[in-house]
């Protein structure tokens, strides 16, 4: 429709429909919702590429379509195939396997009118013609391998939640230092859930879905999995900012080594009481000893105290360990730096306050400063802030919206469905590298919407949900919506028709 016009239903195309161009063909092809297939030194589309030379113009690299946010995908070991993590709208998350990327087939995973297996009742309700397409042809669309729906938990019984869901991580595991029965199995892992999962394989030589089972039930924000070279799982940690290995003990196991410390900064001669009595060992009875680099030069045995004093007199940055081992020799390390001659400064938030409520579209103005023990006030270049959206369906998850440098400035409040509020965060950083955090939470001002029908007990949708009249949705003021009146219906044997909504719409 060209940028500014207005698409309507039936013959709407534009919006999530455009992971569905393939099959709109007299209009330009984009990359939305695909997979690409390209040459890895040159970048152009494979030669043997299914679409290639085609009358379509630039579909040539696309191997794959339909999806929604394909965050994450891997590669099976042994085989051409591609296994897409593809992260759902409000109901379902998607495995989705691409079985052989050089072939001449071209999967279609539906969306927007499929999520999951089923039709996406939003979309199925406004009564597109290019999903009719879809549903009028069983089979044009290739169900996921595997999916899983927010609201149940992955695993029965599991320790992790439900929910929010978001899958983001997927690693095929080969051959390694974990028990044969990984071999060849898939992990997956959702962000929001905090959770990694593996599907060992079957009798059939393809991961089991009937057989996964909780790898990890507290894995912190997963958002890439990756089988280390030595056979260790590794993921990213987004919201902490660490990389996690995981590694398999055979036989008693090693300790666990924790460090606290009363300080970790300030003015010289700063004193600074450690702490290890955090440390553990999983084996019963097993007891640990103590060794500690309290100056940061590398070397251990400056005490064997489990909680030591250390005077640090001159100015400077001190890296320092805690080394516990068990009767078995087993060992573990933990590290705390320590900056002694410098003090973190303070960051204020002088604007929004926490009184302050939104709407789509609200413009909201902030200011913040900071100040410093040794430097004094800091300048506005000092000072970051992020804005985070967290989605609350159930259990949140958060969503880095924007970045801004600076000591004030303004931002566009987002749309977005409700449950949903905004958490902005100043960071001030002082010239040493010590930071500090404060943060204030705005909630949206809300509306609920009633949706009824005449007579009543007739099915609407409003966004992704369809419901049997009337039922309320709670949405946030100045936000878009789209609703459906699906027609014609049957309800007690009776067949009724769309005639208008009650504004004459």
């Amino acid at each position: 429709g060209g940028v500014g016009s207005t698409q309507t239903p039936p013959t709407a195309e534009g919006g999530a429909l455009r992971a569905q161009d393939l099959l709109t063909g007299a209009d330009p092809q984009s990359y939305d919702g695909t997979v690409l297939r390209l040459d890895p030194l040159s970048g152009a589309p494979m030669a043997d590429n299914p679409l290639v030379g085609g009358t379509t113009l630039g579909d040539d690299p696309i191997i794959a379509y339909g999806l929604r946010n394909p965050f994450r995908m891997t590669a099976r070991p042994g085989t051409n195939e591609m296994w897409v993590g593809d992260v759902g709208w409000n109901d379902w998350e998607e495995i989705d396997r691409v079985t052989q990327t050089g072939d001449l087939s071209i999967e279609n995973f539906g969306w927007p009118c499929y999520e999951g297996i089923g039709k996406q009742p939003g979309y199925q309700g406004t009564g597109l013609n290019l999903c009719t397409l879809l549903y009028g042809q069983p089979g044009t669309a290739t169900d996921p391998y595997y999916t899983y729906k927010h609201s149940d938990r992955v695993v029965p019984d599991e320790a992790c939640g439900t929910g929010s869901s978001s899958i983001t991580g997927l690693a095929f595991y080969d051959i390694g230092s974990y028990p044969t029965s990984y071999e060849g199995a898939l992990f997956f892992a959702d962000y929001a859930r905090n959770c990694i999962w593996t599907m060992p394989l079957g009798p059939d030589g393809e991961p089991d879905v009937s057989a996964r089972f909780t790898f990890a039930s507290a894995a912190s924000t997963p958002v890439d999995l990756k089988i280390g070279p030595g056979g260790d799982l590794f993921y990213v940690d987004i919201s902490g900012g660490n990389i996690y290995r995981i590694k398999y003990v055979a036989g008693t196991e090693p300790p666990i080594a924790v460090i606290d410390a009363n300080k970790t900064d300030g003015p010289t001669p700063l004193v600074v009481q450690f702490d290890g009595s955090g440390s553990f060992d999983p084996d019963p009875g097993d007891t640990l000893a103590y060794s500690w680099d309290l100056d940061g030069n590398g070397t251990f045995g400056d005490s064997t105290a489990v909680a030591p004093t250390r005077t640090y007199s001159s100015s400077g940055t001190y890296k320092v360990k805690l080394r516990v081992t068990d009767p078995h020799g087993a060992t573990a390390i933990a590290g705390v730096t320590i900056t002694a001659g410098n003090t973190r400064p303070t960051a204020s938030i002088t604007t929004p306050t926490s009184l302050t409520t939104w709407h789509a579209g609200s413009l909201i103005g902030f200011s913040g400063s900071a100040t410093d023990p040794q430097q004094g006030t800091l300048a506005g270049s000092a000072l970051s802030w992020t804005l985070v959206l967290h989605h609350c369906p159930d259990n949140c998850h958060e969503h880095t919206v924007q970045t801004f440098t600076g000591a004030s400035g303004s931002f566009t409040a987002p749309e977005h469905e409700y449950p949903t509020h905004l958490e902005l965060r100043l960071t001030a950083t002082d010239s040493g590298g010590l930071t500090d955090t404060k943060s204030v939470f705005l909630y949206p001002e809300t509306v609920d919407l009633t949706l009824a029908s005449d007579p009543p007990g007739l099915n609407l949708t409003a966004g992704p949900q369809a419901g049997v009249a009337p039922f309320v949705r709670t949405e946030i003021v100045g936000s878009s919506i789209s609703l459906s009146a699906p027609s014609p219906q049957t309800l007690n044997g009776n067949t009724y028709t769309f005639v208008s909504w009650s504004d004459g719409g």
